[in-house]
C-alpha cells in the first residue's frame, strides 16, 4: 500500500520520503507533484540525478505516448536545475546533461521557434555562449591540445562534450540559416578536440 501525501504536507521532505519505497515505480504526473511538493535544500544532488537518469530513460521510451515523453523531458530539466541549485555539483556538468536532453527534445519531438526547450537557436546560442571564447581560438587550441595544462585539455573535453549533441541539429537548421553555418564551423573541430 502506498502512502499518499496531502497537498498541504510539508514541503521540506525530500525526493526519497516523498516516493515512499522507489520513485522508479511512479507516473510522471506522481513525479511531478513529488517535486512540487520538496524543497531543494532538503534533497541532495544524488536523488537528483536519479531523477535525471530516471526522466532520461523514461523521454527516451518509445512504447510511451510523446505527450508523456515530453513530461519526462520537463522533470530531466528540472532535475537539472535543481542538482545546480544544490551547489555541490560541477555546473558544467549539469550543462552537458541539458544540452543532451534538450538536443534530443528537438530532434525526437520537432524544433519549435521560441520554446524554451526545443528552440535549437536558443539551445546554439546557449553552447557558444557557455564555450565563451571564437571558434578560431577553439581551433588553435585544439591543434596541439597535448601541450596544454591539464585543466585547459579538461575545458576542451567540455567544449567537445557540449558541442557533440548539437550534430543533430544540423538536420533541424535550414540550409540558408547563418547560424547553421556557424554551428557546421564548430562542429568540424570535433573530430580534434580531446
Amino acid at each position: 500500500m502506498q502512502e499518499s501525501y496531502s497537498s498541504n504536507e510539508s514541503s521540506d521532505a525530500n525526493l526519497a520520503a516523498l516516493a515512499g519505497e522507489s520513485i522508479s515505480g511512479k507516473s510522471a504526473e506522481e513525479v511531478e507533484q513529488m517535486v512540487e511538493r520538496v524543497e531543494n535544500s532538503a534533497t541532495n544532488w544524488q536523488e537528483w540525478e536519479s531523477l535525471r537518469v530516471l526522466s532520461d530513460g523514461r523521454m527516451r521510451d518509445d512504447r510511451r505516448d510523446v505527450e508523456t515523453r515530453l513530461r519526462w523531458v520537463q522533470l530531466a530539466l528540472v532535475a537539472c536545475r535543481r542538482k545546480r541549485e544544490s551547489v555541490e555539483f560541477n555546473s558544467a556538468n549539469i550543462l552537458t546533461d541539458e544540452v543532451n536532453v534538450r538536443a534530443y527534445a528537438i530532434r525526437e519531438f520537432g524544433a519549435v521557434q521560441g520554446d524554451r526547450i526545443r528552440d535549437p537557436h536558443e539551445l546554439c546560442r546557449v553552447v557558444f555562449r557557455e564555450i565563451g571564447a571564437p571558434q578560431e581560438q577553439i581551433s588553435i587550441e585544439a591543434t596541439d591540445w597535448r601541450s596544454l595544462p591539464r585543466e585547459r585539455m579538461l575545458r576542451l573535453r567540455y567544449v567537445k562534450n557540449l558541442l557533440t549533441p548539437l550534430r543533430s541539429m544540423m538536420g533541424v537548421l535550414p540550409e540558408n540559416d547563418p547560424l547553421r553555418r556557424q554551428l557546421s564551423a564548430w562542429l568540424s573541430l570535433i573530430p580534434n578536440l580531446p
